[in-house]
């Protein structure tokens, strides 16, 4: 595909943007604040989630801008030297402050304590090892109770699962996140099913002291999104289309200006190339620049929320041999609308209106856990779906098809 190669320059001239002011940034400006964390006990069970209260204290004698780190990386090392990484996330509404000479803030952050980790640990922010401070995880489950094998029969539980191993060598895992649902779907016609998977990467940790001088880097996010459809009915169950969708993008914090009766007001804009990796007549490719503010509206007491976001669109090098006029069936504005709670069912709506019609697609998701007693984090995921481009193979025909199934991200 001939116009694979475009998008893959800007991802590359974007990249070297980033290391180049990496490499050309000097000392930071919040170099002065230095971060102490405080756990509301000394002895606490494994396993409990706890506020942690974090202690910014700006120790130069000139006045600086702050920003709250959205995470804090943490270290928590047992006595025997072993350790694992644990994240905790910021509680409120991120927001820059400024902090004068010798002054402090504090900041909450939810965290879940390691539940095989137990006794006197050390704990400390990842980059910052002097920030360290010591907690004793107790243990109430019965002795008899534990699966001992092995090194671990002499209660030297060295490394009680491989993620607490592997963790010492993923220091950046923590900047993974969800990026669109992840579903797998069953259509009611067999041969309309879809799966979807799909993550971002933070390209800049927030709490590094290069976010710190210059805050607006930590909004730089890359993203992946793989969208199959496939024919369970046919007896090879082929895949009738695949896209690829990798997209760089820059994502802001909450702005803080934003009208007092509105919850959260984001903008979000970037690059994403979409092809289907096929060649000669088959191959279908796209490239979209978008923007997209996000309005939120949510009721802490209800915990209903409602979430408003007008996605616009400009179409860059469509592929002139296989899909020219995409534009024309897929449209400019994806207009989109969630609302639901928190805790129950939540609707997904995407309304796109094009010169050659009208497209919607509506997704309703319900926590399974809420049925099963909390034994199972998946949530049961209904799609219903009325549009023209769903698959970029077939751009051109209206999918009409009822998909249930499963999702681990809604």
């Amino acid at each position: 595909m001939r116009c694979d190669v475009f998008p893959l320059r800007i991802i590359s001239t974007m990249l070297l943007t980033l290391i180049m002011l990496f490499c050309a940034a000097s000392s930071s400006a919040a170099d002065g604040v230095t971060t102490m964390l405080h756990f509301p006990e000394l002895n606490i069970k494994a396993g409990e989630r706890v506020l942690l209260k974090a202690y910014f204290y700006n120790e130069s004698q000139e006045t600086v801008e702050f920003t709250f780190p959205e995470s804090l990386p943490l270290r928590f090392q047992a006595a025997d030297g072993t350790s694992i990484l644990v994240t905790a996330v910021e509680t409120g509404i991120s927001q820059d402050v400024v902090l004068r000479a010798g002054e402090f803030i504090t900041r909450e952050y939810n965290i879940v304590l390691p539940l095989h980790y137990h006794g006197t640990i050390d704990i400390s922010l990842v980059d910052s090892p002097e920030t360290e401070v010591l907690i004793n995880i107790l243990d109430e489950e019965p002795a008899s109770k534990r699966l001992l094998a092995g090194p671990a029969a002499d209660g030297n539980d060295d490394y009680p699962s491989l993620e607490s191993l592997h963790s010492l060598y993923q220091p950046y895992v923590v900047n993974f996140s969800v990026y669109e649902p992840l579903y797998f779907l069953a259509g009611t016609d067999l041969s309309e099913s879809k799966f979807q998977i799909s993550f971002r990467y933070r390209l800049f940790n927030p709490a590094g002291s290069l976010s710190q001088r210059f805050p607006a880097l930590s909004g730089f996010n890359f993203a992946f999104t793989q969208t199959s459809f496939w024919d369970l009915a046919s007896d090879s169950a082929p895949f009738e289309d695949t896209s690829y969708k990798p997209e760089m993008f820059y994502l802001t914090r909450n702005w803080v200006t934003r009208p007092g009766w509105l919850k959260g007001l984001f903008f979000q804009g970037g690059f994403r190339h979409e092809s289907n990796g096929r060649g000669e007549e088959f191959s279908r490719s796209t490239n979209t620049l978008y923007f997209k503010p996000i309005f939120t509206f949510y009721g802490a007491k209800s915990e209903l929320g409602l979430q408003i976001s007008p996605k616009l669109l400009a179409y860059i090098n469509n592929s002139e041999d296989s899909n020219p006029d995409l534009d024309g069936y897929r449209g400019n504005v994806d207009f989109e609308v969630k609302f639901g709670k928190a805790s129950g069912f939540v609707s997904t709506t995407h309304l796109q209106v094009a010169k050659q019609g009208t497209s919607i697609q509506t997704d309703l998701s319900y926590p399974i856990s809420k049925l099963l007693k909390n034994n199972l984090d998946l949530f049961l995921y209904v799609q219903y779906s009325n549009s023209l481009a769903e698959s970029l193979i077939n751009y051109k025909e209206r999918t009409q098809a009822l998909r249930i199934g499963i999702s681990i991200v809604r």
